[in-house]
């Protein structure tokens, strides 16, 4: 497969691996060798900004180890994973392709395990991978919402909004504006995953990882005493809006998971009709 050859939207069952997806843009202007440089800066911007997030986080803010029970920290902590996941398994799938075949050695191991593993149905890896795919690119949206809508209108934010200093700002614009950018632009740019059919064990992920987050915050409210949002101290706001708040935030999770499948669609059309259009023009893919 050529290194410019983009895993374009078929009309038929797909049967293209999830894992290879990740590795090839759906427009056929961003090639494997341009997606591997704009996903190693992607990931190496993630790596960076976060452990100067945390850092303030702990050094400035003075969370201690509220940091790992907050839920922004840990939607950019799962968004840089990935990046750098889907980073090195493209970078894997240009440059060593071929790690499985021949004699296998300590060095094509090593390059097998770096490598997109095989879709295996025994195991569901497909559906294991999606979920945590969604997950990624949905919860910094989810972050994002509650900060702008909920927090920085109840004056309830670390940092009430853009200032004037410089790293406040920073500090802001990645954990709330930047992350989510990242998401649509990996749904939209980078990814050529497609939308599951049916969604139905990506919805129960999501919702899952939402409701395992709330006890991750409880939990973290009974070490260091203090909760990660203040809607979820009940003694406060009170028992029957304490779940109000929890059933919208697992509500708002798979709204948020909704709006990433309507990206996807939108963007399997678009790159659908683009491949038409540089047919019509005379150019002719590569088999898929």
């Amino acid at each position: 497969m050529s290194s410019s050859t983009a895993l374009l939207p078929k009309n038929k069952k797909d049967e293209h691996p999830i894992f290879l997806r990740v590795c090839h843009s759906p427009w056929m202007n961003i090639g494997q060798k341009a997606l591997v440089g704009l996903r190693g800066l992607t990931a190496i911007y993630m790596a960076v900004s976060l452990s100067m997030i945390i850092n303030y986080d702990v050094g400035v803010n003075k969370h201690g180890w509220s940091t790992v029970f907050e839920p922004p920290n840990i939607a950019y902590f799962t968004l840089t994973l990935y990046q750098w996941i889907a980073a090195t398994w493209t970078f894997m799938h240009l440059h060593y392709p071929h790690h499985r075949s021949g004699t296998q050695t300590a060095s094509t191991r090593f390059q097998r395990f770096l490598s997109p593993p095989r879709q295996q149905e025994s195991t569901k890896n497909k559906t294991w991978f999606s979920i945590f795919y969604f997950a990624a690119v949905t919860f910094p949206h989810l972050s994002t919402l509650i900060h702008w809508t909920i927090l920085v209108p109840q004056n309830q934010a670390t940092i009430p909004g853009m200032q004037i200093r410089p790293i406040p700002n920073f500090f802001v614009a990645n954990k709330y504006a930047i992350v989510s950018l990242i998401s649509l632009i990996e749904v939209f740019v980078y990814s050529s995953i497609r939308r599951p059919t049916p969604p139905t064990p990506q919805i129960a992920g999501i919702s899952f990882l939402s409701a395992l987050y709330i006890g991750w915050a409880y939990a973290g409210h009974e070490i260091t005493g203090r909760y990660a949002y203040f809607f979820l101290d009940h003694k406060t706001v009170g028992p029957g809006n304490t779940a109000g708040a929890i059933v919208a935030f697992v509500a708002s999770a798979n709204a948020l998971f909704g709006f990433n499948l309507g990206l996807t669609a939108l963007r399997e059309y678009l790159a659908q009709k683009s491949e038409q259009l540089l047919k019509n023009n005379g150019y002719t893919s590569l088999p898929q």
